[in-house]
């Protein structure tokens, strides 16, 4: 095995990826399951194994094994949406430590063993499938924060004077932000790796911009106004194509996308699916989920399943897989292993398998 070790406080280790024949379920739920008799002790754990190829398994059972092997304190992992990239930190409850726990990258989990780790923050955020906000917030100080290309994950790019939790980034590496004066602003990161603080354009917009997420790769940028509705912005020249009476997020600074061309938004008549055209033209539909009142929470990366929850249910908060209108028939929703009595698993995402 070849190792290649960086200098400043993370490692990359190659290994081949197994192979294994197409399986007919590579859409996997991933969560932490946690026994009656050890509940302060979790293990990863996935759907049930029956509809997942052998392959697909010892991949599961390699990054599982990796996870546990780190010995990270109060282990939290997350998924971005792609499916693809994995991390590892400790769990978050109120201020960062004043010593960093951590953060552990998987770029790609299928192979267990290449990982990239940050020892100078606690908390990670996914941007892109290959953009991360690294970020350490103790109590007393200092506050660090900057976004990392993990392709390239030496390079530090940071954010002065932009509200972060606006940040969007493309694939590409283009993003946009409101600044700290609420302004608008756009650019791109230096793709020949040069660190330093990202200075943006301003996006001549007119009106206050409440939320914002790229759609159709970098093509379009829809921007919710304080006033009321949804614009589509082409990124050619910042003209308004489409506009829609609807909102992109329950909260300032949350969005949530699903796939390349559509995000989770709120219209007059309820929840809805915000889709954009080729052409930047907005439409809104409704799954038969948020007909039913379902609130939606995980969507799977082939866009075809939905974990969704309940919110009525309280203080008993329901999670159910359902099918999404791009799934077909012949699809089969995934669902949890038999575990015993008082065992409970706790779902935070999707993997995609690759063969």
């Amino acid at each position: 095995m070849n190792v290649l070790n960086l200098t400043i406080g993370f490692a990359i280790c190659l290994t081949p990826v197994v192979t294994s024949p197409v399986s007919a379920q590579r859409e996997i739920m991933v969560g932490w399951e946690i026994a009656a008799s050890a509940p302060g002790v979790g293990t990863l754990v996935w759907s049930d194994p029956s509809t997942l190829s052998r392959a697909a398994i010892a991949d599961l059972e390699d990054l599982r094994a990796a996870i546990m092997a780190i010995g990270q304190p109060g282990p939290h992992v997350k998924v971005n949406q792609n499916g693809r990239v994995v991390a590892l930190v400790s769990s978050k409850n109120g201020d960062d430590p004043a010593v960093p726990s951590g953060v552990t990258v998987w770029p790609d989990w299928q192979i267990a063993d290449e990982t990239i780790h940050f020892d100078y923050v606690s908390q990670v955020q996914f941007l892109s499938s290959h953009h991360v906000l690294l970020f350490q917030n103790p109590k007393e100080g200092p506050w660090i924060a900057f976004v990392v290309d993990i392709r390239r994950p030496t390079t530090r790019f940071k954010f002065s004077g932009y509200q972060l939790d606006t940040l969007r980034v493309t694939d590409a590496g283009k993003w946009a932000a409101l600044a700290t004066d609420g302004s608008l602003n756009a650019g791109k990161f230096n793709t020949a790796g040069v660190d330093g603080t990202v200075n943006g354009t301003p996006v001549p917009f007119s009106g206050t911009v409440n939320n914002l997420i790229w759609r159709n790769d970098g093509r379009f940028l829809l921007v919710e106004k304080v006033d009321g509705g949804v614009d589509s912005l082409s990124a050619r020249d910042w003209s308004v194509i489409s506009n829609i009476s609807a909102g992109l997020g329950p909260y300032k600074g949350i969005v949530g996308p699903i796939g390349r061309d559509a995000c989770f938004a709120s219209s007059p008549s309820g929840a809805c699916v915000l889709s954009v055209s080729s052409e930047g033209v907005l439409s809104a539909t409704r799954w038969p989920t948020q007909v039913a009142g379902e609130a939606s929470v995980y969507v799977s990366p082939l866009r075809k399943f939905l974990i969704a929850r309940r919110d009525d249910t309280f203080p008993f908060v329901v999670r159910v897989c359902r099918k999404t209108p791009e799934a077909l028939d012949s699809d089969i929703i995934p669902s949890w292993p038999s575990v015993p009595s008082g065992t409970k698993i706790h779902g935070f995402g999707w993997l995609l398998w690759l063969p």
